[in-house]
């Protein structure tokens, strides 16, 4: 039943053609927070995930790490570091998927005994400002892991992101790539096309809205969400996305509703975010961050 479980959890997984699912996961509790509505509002070393173009507003140097605790032993870890230049902000990221052994059956539900898997990416990219937007590129290299199955392959994020006063407009294509191959058969990686908008107050509240389309038949999802200073430096959020953690009748799924919080000063960040998952009870994400 775990092996079951974990399938349900990731998004991608409902559709049967693609594969790496758990590159839709998210990165970062502050995107979390807001409904995963985050390409045009991206500004932090996160942008590597959801937009590349948002690490070109970055001026100091800024290392961040995520960890998600989603069920049945699964954890989701995000590490990155941005790196400004003069030429433009490099950023790396590790991505790591792990979980408990799984038990293995046969076709007649005999136990065969456990198996482990896990997937990894590890991300180059780089965003800049130019007159016309900001612009950013992120590579991908891609393994998985099966029992004693693995594969592996390379993919590609573009994105674009624009400034007008206080009204922020962006897009990225992520995972653009060749997909995976299992054993002679290969399949696609998951393909989103997403576009959001953002408002920023003056007071440092803001509001978001995405819409994601996975053109290979995962259909198209919309986010939003909304972050409001309570006090200084303190940050609540609450957000929504019409993305469901499974499928098919007889299965509460998971609402779409996030709320989360966070800490924020010149020098570090501090963010929490949970995501109920219907049946499989609620996902935490956990980010900090440190600029200098």
């Amino acid at each position: 039943m775990k092996h079951l479980l974990i399938a349900l959890l990731m998004p991608a997984a409902l559709h049967a053609a693609e594969t790496a699912s758990f590159l839709n996961v998210g990165a970062g509790a502050r995107a979390q927070g807001l409904g995963g509505a985050y390409s045009a509002l991206a500004d932090d070393s996160s942008s590597l995930y959801w937009n590349p173009a948002g690490m070109a507003r970055l001026e100091k140097k800024e290392a961040s790490a995520s960890h998600a605790e989603l069920f049945e032993g699964t954890r989701h870890d995000y590490l990155v570091y941005a790196h400004p230049t003069q030429a433009g902000v490099l950023g790396a990221a590790l991505t790591y998927l792990s979980q408990n052994k799984i038990e293995g059956r046969d076709a007649s539900g005999r136990t065969t005994g456990g198996y482990e898997a896990s997937d990894s990416a590890f991300s180059f990219g780089y965003g800049r400002r130019t007159n016309v937007a900001d612009v950013g590129l992120t590579a991908k290299y891609i393994r998985s892991h099966i029992g004693s199955a693995e594969a592996q392959t390379i993919a590609i994020d573009l994105g674009a992101r624009k400034e007008f006063g206080a009204v922020l407009v962006g897009a990225a294509i992520r995972n653009m790539g060749p997909g995976l191959k299992y054993e002679g058969e290969r399949n696609d990686l998951p393909l989103r096309l997403a576009l959001g908008a953002a408002y920023k107050f003056s007071a440092g509240h803001a509001v978001s809205a995405e819409l994601t389309n996975g053109p290979r038949g995962a259909g198209t999802e919309a986010g939003f969400g909304g972050e409001y200073q309570a006090v200084k430096n303190i940050f609540l959020r609450a957000g929504y996305t019409t993305r469901t953690v499974a499928g098919g009748s007889g299965f509460d799924a998971a609402k779409g509703l996030s709320l989360g919080v966070g800490l924020r000063n010149e020098r570090f960040s501090l963010d929490y975010a949970v995501l109920p998952m219907g049946e499989l009870g609620s996902s935490h994400r956990f980010s900090l961050a440190w600029r200098w």
